[in-house]
């Protein structure tokens, strides 16, 4: 049992050192591992904690590139840079690039915008007419989820209490106490607010959400 699990249970009523309603083993803190699986997954999305940066080396005709990641999975692109011209690629989505130009994957030319696919494609507008340069991407990054006391739970100190917060709202909402779950959700709100330090701006587009028991471990491809 780790210390974001114990809070978890000294806040709830039971004792870590002689649990009663969660035992200690993987089957009993199930529940409390899931929930704070899923406060540390939408607090890396809601405040942009986990940054890491890939290079995308462009091919020549190639269209779409797959990145591959052995801590987590990813989250959106805070900022792909050209490297050899040494300029910014604008975001864009497929339904504005088809809107714009239906013949826009047959044209090749040096990249101007960079669009994401799932989490785990990116694509770039135009296709790279050769194979000369790289695309830096500086993305957000979901760390992978935990499943024993003996894995890190990847998350800033700034949010380890609104970690607990959230774990023990939903202990609350799952015994149907909706006043106790709506104060420590409210906790929650108040902590992500605070420990925030990345405001996303108002063009992004982004479509991810969390969902209990998902598998996020995947292999690396390319990471500095």
């Amino acid at each position: 049992m780790n210390k974001l699990e114990k809070q978890v249970l000294r806040i709830i009523g039971d004792d870590p050192d002689d649990p009663d309603v969660f035992k200690d083993d993987p089957v009993s803190l199930a529940p409390i591992r899931d929930s704070i699986n899923d406060a540390v997954e939408e607090l890396a999305m809601a405040s942009g904690g986990h940054v890491q940066t890939f290079h995308v080396p462009l091919v020549a005709g190639k269209l779409m590139y797959r990145l591959r990641f052995a801590r987590g999975h990813w989250c959106y692109v805070q900022s792909a840079w050209l490297t050899g011209q040494k300029r910014r690629l604008d975001q864009t989505t497929l339904g504005r690039l088809n809107s714009q130009d239906p013949r826009w994957m047959v044209s090749s030319a040096t990249p101007r915008s960079y669009f994401q696919v799932g989490t785990d494609l990116v694509g770039f507008a135009f296709k790279p007419s050769a194979s000369s340069d790289v695309v830096e991407l500086t993305s957000v990054v979901i760390p992978a989820r935990y499943e024993n006391d003996t894995e890190t739970v990847r998350v800033r100190d700034a949010f380890k209490f609104a970690v607990v917060n959230y774990a023990v709202a939903e202990y609350w909402a799952s015994r149907g106490d909706a006043v106790a779950a709506t104060k420590d959700f409210a906790q929650y709100m108040g902590r992500l607010e605070a420990g925030k330090t990345h405001e996303m701006s108002n063009d992004r587009f982004l479509g991810l959400s969390t969902r209990k028991s998902v598998d996020t471990d995947t292999a690396l491809a390319t990471e500095p």
